[in-house]
């Protein structure tokens, strides 16, 4: 490896011909207040030791750079490999003086004394040259596609609108290093004071901020230490290793490279932890297994991002991450990921909702990937199916949730490999399998079930789960003869939405009972099942805490199936109680069946 380090202060650097670009793969801007604060706090501490005299040096780490050395007095080229967050942090950082500078009005010996310090300042920002007779100028730094016009507007003091979370990221340094100028350094200092402390910043990067330059002469080197090098112990993150795999082998002014960078440019425009996320859940279901967090960069590049790539076949495979990336956007957002058509209402809604952003059944998100690639009615099933699975096996039954990480990868590949021909039948088998083997005999099913009860303070979930579940399944459950579960969801009733918001839970036995109602008995069980049923909102606010007796008009026509067995008793005593709880279990098991 053909590299040379040069140690060196920032000034020094900055007084050379150097100017610096991203390659295609590197992270957009990524510190945070977290690093910000403590690029402050070295300023601060080292201005503090300047002042006492007691000047001491301060290294700031390394930056790595491919370099194409100039011609005599000519710009060199930095492919600046490792240390873009810091250069871009100082530039930052000395933009933001330059503005406050400019803004100060004083006498003439404070601005001509301004003006030398803009000087001094204005090499960190642009190099100059001069080329045939004519002064050019050159920005110190040019970031990735994404972030650069951004950063080049930013540090030129213009505000543009922030579209990406890295532009937000620059946009919020700006406003830290301004406050921490003008309210902290230069707070209840006079305009000489300031430019004193100005001028006491420029010394410190001029002749003790140190870091070491190390510059290679090929790419092929530069990306070897890219591989393992940080810049500030902030990690590269798998959608960051993986653009600089799928590019670092390519020459990058290739039409396929160029449109590899672009759609890795918007993949990460998501929040980091997002697209780890989508780039797990992406190649669980093209592998079809579980893959951990710390082997996704290996199984992506032994598995389907391979060296072995054409730069066509890569941008391919690349174009697929990103529209997979873009559905698992919608899906994790509880938005339907097909165009709105006739086949989809908001009952389908309801139950993506219900999946991914109430129960936050995350471990389904590479099942449901995979089925956004067969039919919007298949999609529909496998959505409704896989969220009366969930209930039944961890939310009622509570069963352990470990399952879920055998499960669901294997079904993900089948269903993405069988697209064109996929039926929610081999999920309803996979679903009746794993009730068959955990709890064949419905045990836990029945002892979740009965044990279900309500609490005030809460919301009561899996209540509303259960029985909106039963209702929505009311006409299948008591047709006559009883029908196979293949009949279940073409009978589900889909015009009348329960929502919780639409949705509440009603006491037949009322929960704050009058002095002349009280019933010692039904005290002890008013809370559970067998005294409960769902009710529209506003006819449970109309019953407030009336007796059965007075309430039980209000169940008549309502339009809940439940209710009709409710009106079967005309006095609501312990008996009645046990019924209702033996009816919910009876209903659920068959509605809960696969």
């Amino acid at each position: 490896m053909n590299v040379r380090p040069e140690y060196k202060s920032f000034g020094e650097l900055f007084a050379e011909n150097n100017v610096f670009f991203t390659p295609k793969y590197q992270r957009d801007y990524s510190w945070e207040s977290e690093q910000i604060e403590q690029f402050c706090g070295d300023i601060e501490n080292a201005l503090t030791a300047l002042v006492e005299g007691n000047v001491s040096q301060h290294f700031f780490g390394g930056i790595v750079c491919s370099q194409e050395e100039g011609v005599g007095n000519r710009k060199i080229e930095n492919m600046l490999v490792d240390g873009q967050q810091r250069l871009s942090t100082i530039i930052i950082f000395f933009s933001v003086i330059k503005s406050i500078l400019l803004a100060y009005e004083g006498d003439e010996k404070d601005l001509a004394f301004r003006d030398d310090l803009l000087t001094d300042i204005h090499k960190y920002l642009v190099f100059e040259e001069r080329v045939q007779r004519e002064k050019v100028s050159h920005a110190r730094l040019r970031i990735g596609n994404a972030d650069n016009v951004f950063f080049q507007a930013t540090i030129q003091g213009a505000e543009i609108a922030r579209t990406r979370d890295s532009h937000k990221l620059i946009w919020s340094a700006r406003q830290s290093f301004q406050a921490f100028l003008v309210d902290k350094l230069f707070e209840n200092k006079t305009l000489t004071e300031s430019l004193e402390v100005v001028d006491n910043i420029i010394k410190l990067f001029e002749e003790s901020f140190l870091l070491i330059h190390i510059i290679s002469t090929t790419v092929d080197d530069a990306y070897k230490l890219f591989m393992v090098l940080n810049d500030r112990g902030i990690n590269l993150t798998e959608g960051e290793l993986l653009k600089a795999h799928t590019i670092g082998n390519f020459d990058e002014n290739n039409a396929h490279v160029i449109q590899i960078t672009n759609d890795w440019d918007s993949i990460l425009a998501n929040d980091a932890s997002s697209v780890s996320d989508f780039l797990r859940w992406i190649v669980t279901m093209l592998t079809g297994e579980h893959i951990p967090n710390s082997q996704v960069l290996e199984r992506y590049k032994q598995d389907y991002l391979t060296s072995n790539l054409a730069p066509q076949d890569m941008a391919n495979k690349v174009r697929f991450i990103k529209e997979a990336c873009e559905k698992l956007k919608l899906l994790s957002d509880a938005e339907w990921p097909f165009e709105s058509s006739n086949n989809t209402n908001q009952f389908h809604k309801t139950k993506l909702d219900w999946l991914v952003k109430k129960l936050k059944h995350t471990h389904s998100m590479p099942m449901l990937l995979a089925a956004t690639y067969t039919t919007e009615v298949e999609f529909q099933k496998v959505v409704s199916e896989t969220c009366k699975f969930f209930i039944r096996y961890k939310v009622i039954s509570n069963l352990h949730a470990g399952l879920f990480s055998s499960l669901y990868p294997n079904k993900a590949k089948i269903i993405y490999t069988q697209r064109d021909r996929f039926s929610v039948a081999l999920i309803q088998e996979a679903f009746r399998d794993v009730i068959a083997s955990k709890d064949s005999e419905n045990e836990y099913f029945t002892a979740g079930i009965a044990s279900l009860a309500y609490s005030r303070k809460g919301d009561n979930r899996p209540l509303k789960y259960l029985m909106i579940t039963i209702q929505e399944n009311w006409d299948w459950l008591t047709n006559e003869p009883a029908l196979g579960v293949r009949r279940r969801l073409h009978m589900e009733d889909k015009t009348a939405v329960f929502d919780f918001k639409n949705t509440s839970i009603e006491h037949l036995y009322p929960y704050s009972a009058r002095e002349v109602d009280r019933n010692v008995d039904l005290e002890e069980v008013k809370n559970r099942i067998g005294n409960l049923v769902i009710l529209d909102i506003n006819t449970n606010a109309s019953n407030k805490d009336s007796p059965f007796r007075d309430k039980i008009v209000n169940f008549t026509n309502s339009g809940i199936g439940i209710h009709e067995f409710v009106l079967e008793h005309d006095e609501w005593s312990h008996e009645q109680v046990e019924l209702l709880r033996n009816k919910y279990i009876e209903l659920s098991v068959r509605a809960f069946s696969f």
